[in-house]
C-alpha cells in the first residue's frame, strides 16, 4: 500500500476540508452558525438548524484551492455558503447541480459526469442513493466522489447514501485507502432512514478491511439520530472501537 499524506479537518456535519496533493478541497459547506436555518422538512422535529456553532471563523474558507458538492440539500450547501465563498474558486459537482451553482453566482462549476482529472488528482464520481423506495425521487440524486492521486493514494467520500449492493461493489472493485461515511442514521417522517447507520460500518469492514473509515454527518442536523456518543459505545461494545474515526468538530486527522 502506498504512503498516505491526506489530511481530513472534519468542520460540521458533511463539511470538511480535505488535503490532497497538497491541495485543500472543501467539501459540502454549511457555513451558517447556530440556528440560522429551518427545521428539516418531512421530519419528526421542529427544531432550527444546525444544532452547534461553526468552529472556525468565517475567514478561514477564502483559503480553498477548490469545493466540491455531493448534492444541493442546504445541510450541504447554505446560503452563507453561497455568500461567502469566493465565486472565481473551481467548483466540483455532480451534472444535475452544474445550473444551480452557475446561477448561484460560481464562475467555474465543473460538473462531473464519471471523472475527471484536476490539479493531477483523479475526482470519480460515484451514483449514490439517499433513500430506499419512493423516497429516492422526493430527496433528489446524490452522488459520491473518489479523489486520488498516485503518490496520496484515494479517499472514498460516500456522502448521503444508503448502504446499497452498488455502493458494496464501490468498495470491493476500488478499496479506497481511507473513506468518509455519513452515519448518522438520518430520518424523515415514519422511520424512512436517508443515510448510512452504525451497522453500515460492519458491513464496510467485512467488504474493505484495510480501508480507513472515518464517520461523520452525526450531531448538528435534527433529524440525525445516530450521536457520536452512541456511535462509540456501539462499536466498542463490539471490540471495534479503532476500527472508525470518529472527530469532533474542527479536529484534524493526519494519515
Amino acid at each position: 500500500m502506498l504512503p498516505i499524506t491526506i489530511s481530513i479537518q472534519h468542520i460540521r456535519h458533511a463539511t470538511l476540508v480535505v488535503t490532497i496533493n497538497g491541495k485543500k478541497i472543501l467539501v459540502d459547506p454549511m457555513l451558517s452558525d447556530a440556528r440560522e436555518l429551518p427545521p428539516v422538512p418531512f421530519t419528526w422535529t421542529l427544531r432550527r438548524n444546525p444544532l452547534t456553532p461553526l468552529p472556525v471563523p468565517l475567514p478561514f474558507f477564502e483559503d480553498m484551492d477548490a469545493v466540491l458538492l455531493t448534492h444541493r440539500h442546504f445541510d450541504h450547501m447554505d446560503k452563507k455558503a453561497i455568500s461567502v465563498l469566493n465565486k472565481r474558486t473551481p467548483v466540483f459537482c455532480q451534472p444535475e447541480d452544474q445550473t444551480f451553482l452557475q446561477t448561484a453566482g460560481f464562475l467555474n462549476v465543473q460538473a462531473i459526469d464519471n471523472s475527471l482529472e484536476w490539479c493531477g488528482i483523479q475526482l470519480k464520481r460515484i451514483k449514490g442513493q439517499h433513500a430506499q423506495g419512493i423516497f429516492t425521487r422526493l430527496l433528489g440524486p446524490v452522488s459520491g466522489f473518489i479523489l486520488s492521486t498516485a503518490a496520496d493514494g484515494s479517499i472514498y467520500l460516500v456522502s448521503d447514501c444508503v448502504y446499497t449492493p452498488a455502493i458494496e461493489e464501490t468498495f470491493r472493485e476500488n478499496h479506497p485507502e481511507i473513506a468518509i461515511l455519513h452515519t448518522a442514521r438520518a430520518q424523515l417522517l415514519l422511520g424512512t432512514t436517508i443515510t448510512m447507520t452504525a451497522e453500515d460500518i460492519l458491513r464496510i469492514r467485512k467488504v474493505s478491511p484495510a480501508t480507513k473509515l472515518v464517520a461523520v454527518h452525526m450531531d448538528a442536523i435534527s433529524h440525525c439520530t445516530l450521536k457520536r456518543q452512541q456511535l462509540r459505545i456501539f462499536l466498542k461494545e463490539r471490540g471495534l472501537e479503532n476500527e472508525a474515526f470518529i472527530p469532533e468538530d474542527g479536529e484534524v486527522i493526519a494519515f
